[in-house]
């Protein structure tokens, strides 16, 4: 077994890894996707709250209506907040998924690199083994004319 060929279940290890780490990035990146389109969806909310509010009589609302609107608002634009910091949390996971897809996929292809080195290697070598026996070959049948 050569040192190319014992590279082998260690290259497949490192793909495993890789294909891995792509499917948690995958992964991370959807989630993130989703939390964005929830943060989407309640500033969207809001703005079309407020739209209808604005399009109502000010004038005509009660001051109970007036406190019930208020607190919604703080509510709703708390819960924004909270889904902004969710989203950051997402974003920073997906980023540390990307860094760790990065450097499975450069160790793999480190590792390949290495296989093909090695491989270039033995075929220097025996390219060089077989010019050498060749060589002596011809000087053997040269020295047997020449007797």
């Amino acid at each position: 077994m050569t040192r190319a060929t014992k590279l082998n279940p260690v290259i497949e290890m490192a793909g495993r890894e890789t294909d891995k780490a792509m499917q948690d990035l995958v992964q991370a990146n959807n989630v993130l996707d989703q939390e964005r389109h929830q943060l989407n969806d309640l500033l969207r909310y809001r703005e079309e709250y407020l739209q209808q509010f604005r399009q109502g009589d000010a004038l005509q609302m009660s001051a109970r209506k007036a406190i019930d609107l208020r607190n919604f608002l703080a509510q709703l634009d708390q819960a924004i907040r909270l889904q902004q910091s969710q989203v950051e949390r997402c974003f920073v996971q997906t980023q540390k998924q990307q860094q760790r897809w990065l450097e499975a996929r450069n160790k793999q292809r480190s590792i390949e690199s290495l296989k093909d080195r090695y491989q270039n290697e033995a075929e220097q070598r025996q390219q060089k083994l077989e010019q050498r026996l060749a060589d002596e070959h011809t000087a053997m049948l040269w020295a047997r004319r020449h007797k």
